[in-house]
């Protein structure tokens, strides 16, 4: 199937920028402010499984999700001003729905396949503004979708002012066309070094919910980390060009509160434990064409997982 032959080509892909990569120094925050005239590439990559448990549909029946999230991260300091980089992502998820056959009378999917790809792009000025662009592609589908019909393409935007070395702060913009639908919603970009062991931060984008998100941590020492924080989450995905409703559209909504353990394996690796909840969520389908023919939520439904970040 198509969607099955962009998996060992996105694979691929991450093995070659692997071997070209450069390995530097893993402390990002340092690499950015004072490494920037040795220090020239930064290779970055994450592996998150997560489990979200057994819940009920309101519209009857119930299921559970196994989903699993693999990044890769190349930046590249070309000076002090600018910032370029290469984003590879996959997404695999294995749905399992039990007492129910289907939903606004479209067969229900199997497998969720999301591979893409971003440039993203940064320029800090002479005084303290940072500026990006992260121009992105991704194909998002379930299994037995037409790859070209599962395009979803945009960019994030931002400018964050530095008010001092305890606080950067900024807003964003995620400007998308996602399978027939435009999106557009703003964040806040923020880095708060509340005290020595306290930071109010974006997550990064490895982990349940990914970057935009915000988050509450406490560093106490030893390597230990614990956060708290939550985000807003909703994609699209192309259905089964054999289905009832030939490439339909699935949409999925939820919020993500979740609680974050981690410690640090020596120098390059780190290793978080995460437990959370979806809630307020939601499953849409809609025809070819964006229009809705169907909607459930579905209960709180609690997730575990973990993640393994790398940095070189």
């Amino acid at each position: 199937m198509a969607e099955r032959r962009l998996i060992p080509a996105m694979l691929a892909l991450l093995l070659v920028f692997a071997a070209m990569a450069v390995p530097v120094r893993t402390d990002a925050q340092s690499t950015e402010s004072g490494e920037r005239g040795r220090s020239k590439t930064m290779v970055r990559f994450s592996y998150t499984p997560i489990y979200q448990f057994d819940t009920d549909l309101d519209s009857g029946g119930s299921f559970d999700v196994q989903r699993h999230f693999l990044r890769f991260d190349i930046s590249r300091f070309i000076n002090r001003q600018w910032i370029v980089g290469l984003g590879l992502s996959l997404d695999y998820e294995r749905w399992n729905f039990s007492d129910i056959d289907g939903l606004a009378g479209v067969d229900l999917w199997d497998e969720i396949f999301r591979p893409g790809i971003s440039l993203p792009v940064f320029y800090s000025t002479g005084g303290k503004w940072r500026f990006g662009i992260i121009p992105s592609i991704e194909f998002a589908g379930a299994s037995g979708a037409e790859a070209g019909e599962s395009l979803s393409y945009g960019a994030v935007l931002s400018a964050a002012y530095t008010f001092g070395p305890n606080l950067t702060l900024g807003l964003g913009t995620g400007i998308f066309e996602r399978l027939d639908k435009s999106e557009v919603f703003p964040f806040v970009v923020i880095d708060w070094k509340i005290n020595e062991r306290l930071r109010l931060t974006n997550p990064f984008r490895a982990g349940p919910v990914g970057p935009a998100g915000l988050e509450l941590v406490y560093a106490p020492d030893g390597g230990w980390e614990m956060g708290m924080g939550g985000a807003y989450r909703s994609y699209r995905f192309r259905l089964d060009d054999s289905s009832a409703v030939a490439d339909g559209i699935g949409e999925v909504k939820f919020w993500a509160p979740f609680l974050r353990v981690g410690w640090r394996m020596g120098k390059h690796y780190r290793f978080d434990i995460n437990g959370g909840a979806m809630v307020g969520g939601s499953i849409t389908i809609e025809d070819e064409n964006g229009n809705e023919l169907g909607e459930t939520d579905y209960d709180t439904a609690p997730f575990v997982g973990v993640t393994l970040k790398g940095q070189f």
